[in-house]
């Protein structure tokens, strides 16, 4: 295959992608865009369904009026996909179809008039894992197989198996399409870019530029070395991503990231139980380790114990509260529950703790929400240590979180803090996302003012 890889086939993984060249950090090793998809309803009204871009004034498909468009030149690009489409949604009104629903419905349409798929591109190649998939899974699919004779036509498929392959192939293979802040905006299918295979510790990561899906290395790869993404998200303990990777692709992870157990330790890092002490304590072998520092036994400490134990409950039951307010568009509420846990949560975990590195994203986004700049800064600087120690040196999620910071700083001033964190941004995203991708642009545009503004204040202490 051309552009330095190709496909490999093995008993253990099947299909996979390796490399035939050497691969440094940033090089592209593979674009595409998507076969089929759809925007989230969540980002209905917010962006436009044909190129995703945000925009306020928008304009309505006359028919549905469920679809909205930047323009006219949009809608008229979009029509192919949203004809069927428009008729479906005016058969199935007031129900909003769901996001699943839409998006099978379009590679359904998509199947009947396409011609034959160019190799290594078509839907019809794509792993369904319906042999592996539990009862109550294809009774999922039975029921959904009901909503979509409702939403697109009972004569549509009138082979049962052939509609489940259709679901097990779309659950297997769709990627969530995001902005260039790693939110979820949307859903598509990639078959070029479902051979790639999963791992918690990948040496390539996934972003998108628009709708075209961009896959870059962020290590050294050498020729014959398979080509790695993560499927699921990397904040989170290996027990919960080997159960998403488990149900959704019906692998058991064995990566080098899920047989380490300090990565896992470092999630549910502590203080230590010695008041004098505080220092980083983590689970090894499912017990937490004498201090380094002060000796203390923390595992033989019922106090310690009970007052973890009692503050990971009140975390949960926290974290899930603020949810609920940043639903309700209550970010007030948000930030108030936030700052209340992490007062708590200070006293005892660590800020390496998934759950204290949860609570300060939340408190940062509603921070930004209600203009508390000081406060969102707090947060955000409160995170880096613990996103270095928890993602790769080259990570989308890393150098955002610089960006933000660095937006933050220079919008109160402080100029020199604020450059020495856009560029660490610069010498991240440049990899992640390449040079010429737009939130490079941004963050160029920020340099730019951040340095223009620091020579006009040399200037004006000189006069």
């Amino acid at each position: 295959m051309a552009d330095g890889v190709e496909i490999f086939s093995s008993a253990e993984k099947g299909r996979g992608l390796c490399a035939t060249k050497v691969f440094k950090p940033g090089n592209l090793v593979r674009a595409a865009d998507p076969y089929a998809y759809v925007l989230c309803n969540s980002e209905r009204g917010k962006r436009c369904d044909f190129c995703f871009a945000r925009k306020d004034d928008m304009s309505r498909c006359s028919g549905c009026k469920f679809a909205r468009y930047c323009d006219g030149k949009c809608q008229k690009a979009a029509w192919t996909e949203h004809k069927s489409e428009c008729k479906s949604i005016k058969t199935v009104k007031p129900e909003t179809p769901t996001d699943s629903i839409r998006l099978i419905a379009r590679i359904i349409n998509k199947t009947k008039t396409d011609s034959p798929g160019v190799p290594g591109n078509s839907i019809d190649e794509l792993q369904s894992n319906l042999r592996e998939m539990p009862e109550n899974v294809k009774e999922m699919f039975a029921q959904l197989a009901v909503v979509l004779r409702m939403y697109v036509g009972k004569d549509v498929m009138d082979d049962a198996r052939e509609i489940f392959e259709l679901f097990g192939r779309m659950t297997c293979n769709t990627f969530s399409i995001c902005d260039p802040e790693m939110q979820y905006i949307g859903i598509g299918i990639y078959p070029k870019m479902s051979l790639f295979n999963h791992s918690c510790e990948p040496n390539c990561v996934a972003v998108f530029n628009g709708l075209r899906m961009e896959v870059r290395a962020i290590q050294n790869i050498q020729p014959g070395e398979e080509l790695l993404i993560s499927y699921v998200e990397m904040l989170a303990m290996s027990s919960v991503r080997k159960q998403q990777l488990l149900q959704q692709y019906y692998f058991t992870c064995k990566c080098p990231r899920c047989q380490d157990q300090t990565k896992d330790g470092m999630m549910m890092a502590v203080k230590c139980g010695n008041i004098n002490c505080k220092k980083v304590i983590i689970q090894v072998d499912g017990a937490y380790e004498t201090c380094k520092v002060c000796c203390h036994d923390n595992e033989k400490d019922p106090k310690f114990w009970k007052e973890v134990n009692k503050v990971t409950q009140f975390s949960e039951e926290m974290l899930a509260a603020i949810t609920s307010a940043d639903q309700r568009q209550e970010p007030k509420e948000g930030l108030r529950l936030a700052e209340r846990l992490l007062e708590r949560q200070q006293q005892v975990l660590h800020n390496n703790h998934l759950f204290v590195l949860k609570c300060l994203d939340k408190a940062l986004d509603q921070a930004v929400v209600l203009r508390k700049w000081n406060r969102a800064l707090r947060c955000a600087l409160q995170t880096i240590e613990p996103y270095k120690v928890h993602f790769p040196a080259y990570h989308p999620s890393l150098g955002i979180q610089y960006m933000r910071i660095g937006k933050l700083l220079l919008y109160l001033e402080k100029r020199l803090a604020a450059l020495e964190a856009l560029q660490m941004a610069e010498h991240i995203l440049n990899v992640t996302h390449g040079k010429d991708h737009p939130i490079n642009k941004e963050l160029g545009d920020l340099l730019t003012q951040c340095m223009d503004e620091m020579r006009m204040y040399q200037a004006q202490k000189k006069k």
